[in-house]
């Protein structure tokens, strides 16, 4: 049986390398590393310093099973402030400035901030899913629906509830977040450097 709650700091390597694993073929990631040459060392240390700056500034939660962690979630809270990049550098961005160099770091928060435009465009306040992984020998167990309904929803209800909003970039998402109530708000195109990617912004609201 799956138990959910949040991360100790002792399990933030094994939450990034859960989101490393379930995050390295999807095609936003492409686009967040297109200028680096080492695709999966900045990858893996992007999650990880991502994976602390949120345990320490926001909301990191588990999904925990006999000991291993098979799911993690990273949720932004809607009154505390964005992270910055100075919380990237102490928690360990300066390893990501010696992998992929300063102007890949400048990429990277340049396609972050414009995914996030359409949930920062309602002018209200908002939770936002950073991430949501499943262990790759967990999924099709719709773990991922139970972190959701067990897990994220109440712990936002115990928060007071709330608008919670979230970005997806391909079409097996968009079906998983709908049938968990979503509703699909914004379409755009992300542009890179060399390639473009269709990305969608999802809200719902938590009693």
């Amino acid at each position: 049986m799956v138990h959910f709650r949040l991360a100790r700091e002792d399990e933030l390597p094994q939450v990034a390398d859960l989101l490393e694993d379930s995050f390295r073929d999807y095609s936003f990631f492409d686009l967040l590393c297109e200028k680096v040459s080492k695709r999966s060392t900045f990858a893996r240390e992007l999650h990880l310093v991502n994976t602390k700056v949120y345990f320490q500034h926001q909301i990191c939660l588990v999904g925990v099973e006999n000991g291993h962690i098979v799911s993690a979630a990273l949720l932004k809270h809607p009154r505390f402030p964005e992270p910055g990049l100075m919380d990237y550098v102490l928690s360990g961005g300066l390893k990501l400035l010696f992998t992929g160099g300063i102007s890949a770091i400048q990429h990277v928060f340049r396609m972050l901030k414009e995914a996030k435009k359409a949930c920062s465009s309602l002018n209200k306040p908002f939770w936002y899913l950073e991430a949501l992984a499943v262990a790759k020998n967990q999924q099709g167990k719709k773990l991922g629906s139970r972190m959701l309904k067990q897990c994220l929803f109440p712990f936002i209800a115990r928060q007071g509830g709330g608008l919670f909003t979230l970005i997806t970039h391909n079409e097996a998402n968009r079906h998983f977040y709908r049938k968990n109530g979503w509703v699909e708000f914004d379409e755009r195109v992300l542009r890179g450097k060399e390639m473009s990617l269709q990305s969608w912004s999802y809200k719902t609201v938590i009693q």
